[in-house]
């Protein structure tokens, strides 16, 4: 059986790197980070599977909430459409990036996915990965019993994006293979891939086969 990981061996997953969770294997496919002024930071790991779903794996270090300084995430990304207000005919996708941005004070109140969830917290910061740095801010709201949390997310560029999370624990994630070749989140992922290093592993057999055939029919020459 796999190995039980440790909170320090996920926070050294990267690129590349495969874990099990819920019995089933992910790929690491991308590692950021965020921060803002007042010590809250984040590490992100996007995981992918070959049904082509995918999870946020986040550590959040939370200096407002020291008896729980540090807590694990899994978030799936949902659809605006799926979020509304405290009337059902609220359209958020087109007012929410701009009201996050301006500053203006969040709605107390929003439902998304069947559940309720109330505001909580907001954060500005940057975000780090390797592409680059972006400002962010971040509305995080919660259901009543503190399991689900709704976090939605304004980016600089004018994007939005919704996110539904729930916590987890590292101990349920298990190792299944390290890359050797891990990718740093300064730096972007380059070289071949391992179906283009073995087309280039072909072509060059084959020509060396010609050569040697060459040199049999020519080599008196």
């Amino acid at each position: 059986m796999p190995s039980v990981f440790t909170q320090a061996q996920l926070q050294h997953l990267r690129a590349g790197d495969l874990v099990t969770y819920g019995g089933v294997q992910w790929e690491v496919a991308d590692y950021s980070s965020y921060d803002d002024d007042n010590g809250y930071a984040t590490e992100e790991w996007l995981l992918k599977t070959t049904r082509a779903r995918s999870y946020y794996l986040l550590r959040e270090v939370d200096p407002e909430n020291p008896t729980t300084l540090v807590n694990w995430y899994l978030s799936e990304e949902i659809s605006g459409s799926s979020v509304s207000g405290e009337s059902f005919s609220d359209n958020l996708q087109f007012t929410m990036w701009r009201v996050m941005r301006e500053g203006e004070q969040p709605y107390p109140h929003l439902r998304a996915l069947g559940k309720e969830f109330y505001f909580e917290s907001q954060t500005d910061g940057k975000y780090r990965s390797d592409k680059g740095k972006a400002s962010r801010t971040t509305w995080d709201y919660w259901d009543q019993d503190h399991l689900w949390n709704l976090a939605i997310e304004a980016w600089e560029d004018r994007e939005i994006h919704f996110y539904s999370t729930k916590k987890v624990n590292p101990e349920d994630f298990s190792e299944v293979k390290t890359d050797t070749k891990k990718a740093s989140f300064t730096s972007s992922r380059k070289g071949l891939s391992k179906s283009e290093q073995k087309k280039i592993q072909i072509v060059m057999a084959w020509a060396l086969t010609i050569g040697g055939i060459l040199l049999m029919i020519f080599g008196g020459w």
